[in-house]
């Protein structure tokens, strides 16, 4: 985030939050950094595949936090989104967890994915692509803590259904198979035809 100054409740700021090494939940929000979000935040590069696939489902999240400050906005009222501490901390000790068992970890691997100090893995993500868009496919309200009177209807046990980014192709697997099938028939009758076994009339 360097050279951005940002400053948080209670004047806290990010500098002050990540002295200990860069974390946030999910690569995006940071705790006592209301209405806060990024991009490609903290354990939120790859190393195995796009960037932009961990990117779109970031948009898709932040949006859906987005639209509710805007929401209560529009009927005159407010709202603050802020990740519970215990929830950041319980996220990232689980990715560091993980993290221990790749070869980032290994006291041999300096890189810039770790926090010179601490050795702390800070930028990688400890799963894959589509792991990571199954966990941003809804926003689970339990997360944060919901400040300002536009916080009705958001809360413990609610959750903001987004759905997960698809990447693909729009032909189905049946069309796919029943190409595939049909080059193999061709390739067969080719073959059965120049070995002599196969006669056109």
């Amino acid at each position: 985030m360097h050279p951005i100054k940002i400053t948080g409740s209670g004047g806290r700021s990010l500098a002050d939050i990540w002295s200990g090494g860069a974390k946030a939940m999910y690569a995006m929000v940071v705790e006592s950094l209301p209405n806060f979000a990024m991009l490609y935040g903290p354990n939120g590069n790859l190393g195995h595949n796009s960037i932009i696939l961990m990117i779109e489902a970031q948009s898709r999240y932040i949006n859906a936090l987005i639209k509710e400050v805007l929401r209560a906005k529009m009927e005159g009222k407010s709202l603050t989104i802020t990740p519970k501490k215990e929830r950041v901390d319980e996220y990232n000790q689980t990715i560091q967890k993980v993290l221990q068992n790749s070869s980032f970890a290994d006291p041999n691997c300096t890189s810039w994915y770790k926090d010179e100090k601490t050795g702390l893995i800070t930028n990688n993500w400890s799963g894959t692509v589509v792991e990571y868009q199954k966990m941003l496919s809804k926003v689970d309200w339990s997360d944060y803590d919901l400040g300002g009177n536009g916080a009705e209807g958001l809360g413990e046990g609610m959750t903001t259904e987004i759905g997960r980014v698809v990447e693909g192709t729009t032909v189905s697997y049946r069309t796919m198979g029943i190409t595939a099938a049909s080059m193999l028939a061709v390739a067969g009758a080719v073959a059965l035809r120049n070995s002599g076994r196969l006669r056109l009339r």
